[in-house]
């Protein structure tokens, strides 16, 4: 090869190998362009979700977040749809086709576990799922709907098992409940997010122009469940019925309702008032606010472990002295003798003994409830709970 040929063929060489560089360096420059607008575009704050369930968001778990998310300037598309059997599916599906491309996050409600896998199937969407707990939790262990080892009660395991694992974010009451969910299902602690439940604060607040009894009150409500306790608060009610002490009791639920009306007649109760049937939500504040002191749960149940009940944030709320059961649950909120008093699981006597306190000791009932309503402000309102809902969606 002459040097005239040689020369040739480098230079075709070197400007093969120049374009392939230059073609290279494209791609790299093209991609780190992509990936640049791939980035802004994770990066961009949520402005618009769809609320996806088989329940209208008025429970405070959903509604809380919600209307505290809509006051920010968050757009809530809803999707709900409560038909019976298979058909809810259907028309889920064909609402939320209706709304494909006018969201950014999709929210699967509270009480909605069975509709995250059709959440999943049909939006590109990341999905936040407002749990709070496990549907086998509150049906099999708390609720004891089905046995823990029928059919039954496999296909609501599973059906959380699938939910979790499906949903991009899992939102759950308390650290109790991410350790429990983590292992019952094996979900990855990394999509678990604690944020506490908070209530409806147009009803739960405090009000000094409500009148207190004129015999010290306390006041308990909520479903008699097995968790709930409702019978030592009776035996309570027994050891105090000469010391008075009235009783308030708000709710319902059978058996346990029988049985605790039979403790009535019995043991007669005169210093206990029943009431079962529905209140307003006005009349429901009046009368919390007319006790003394709010009485929370004090059953010797697993469960009890894991949640910070509805009632604990309402007492806070409303800056009412709380007296309820020890749990691991709820020394992530509620410090014994600050905001609330504690009483071991199913011990008549110990509540008996608090009250007491709290009835002859002035000082506690002025603490109790001025310390509970900073611990509702700095860490349980729409406000701060809200903000906290942000910064995890920020993240997905």
């Amino acid at each position: 090869m002459n040097f005239k040929n040689f020369m040739l063929g480098r230079t075709k060489s070197d400007a093969v190998r120049g374009a392939s560089e230059a073609r290279d360096q494209a791609v790299v420059s093209y991609s780190a362009e992509a990936n640049e607008r791939s980035n802004k575009e994770m990066r961009r704050p949520c402005a618009s979700l769809c609320y996806f369930g088989i329940y209208q968001p008025v429970a405070p778990r959903d509604k809380v977040y919600l209307d505290g998310l809509k006051e920010r300037g968050l757009k809530v598309i809803e999707c709900v749809d409560n038909s019976s059997g298979f058909l809810k599916f259907f028309r889920l599906w064909k609402k939320h086709r209706a709304l494909a491309g006018r969201y950014d996050i999709l929210w699967v409600g509270y009480l909605s576990t069975m509709v995250v896998p059709l959440a999943w199937l049909i939006s590109s969407k990341k999905i936040v799922f407002n749990a709070l707990d496990s549907w086998y939790d509150r049906s099999v262990i708390d609720r004891e709907m089905y046995s823990r080892f029928s059919p039954k009660a496999w296909v609501v395991w599973l059906f959380d098992f699938i939910a979790f694992h499906l949903s991009d974010v899992v939102l759950l009451e308390s650290e109790q409940q991410k350790i429990f969910i983590s292992k019952k299902f094996f979900v990855n602690t990394s999509k678990l997010k604690v944020v506490f439940t908070g209530v409806n604060e147009a009803i739960f607040y405090p009000d000094l122009s409500v009148p207190k009894a004129k015999e010290f009150t306390v006041v308990f409500r909520g479903m008699f469940l097995p968790a709930t306790g409702v019978e030592f608060v009776f035996e309570a009610a027994k050891i105090l019925k000469d010391k008075g002490v009235k009783f308030i009791i708000i709710g319902w639920g059978e058996p346990i309702l029988t049985k605790v009306k039979k403790m009535i007649l019995e043991s007669n109760l005169t210093n206990v008032t029943l009431i079962t049937n529905f209140l307003s939500p006005d009349k429901l504040r009046e009368t919390m606010l007319s006790a003394n002191v709010m009485l929370g749960q004090f059953g010797n149940h697993k469960r009890l472990d894991r949640t910070i009940q509805n009632k604990n944030f309402e007492a806070l709320a409303l800056g009412m002295p709380l007296i309820t059961r020890d749990s691991m649950s709820n020394r992530e909120l509620l410090v014994d003798g600050v905001n609330c008093l504690f009483v071991p699981p199913e011990n008549p006597k110990a509540i008996a003994e608090k009250i007491i306190a709290a009835k002859n000791f002035q000082s506690t009932l002025k603490s109790l409830p001025l310390s509970g309503r900073a611990t509702f402000e700095s860490r349980c309102s729409r406000e701060v709970l809200v903000e906290v809902i942000q910064n995890i969606l920020k993240t997905i």
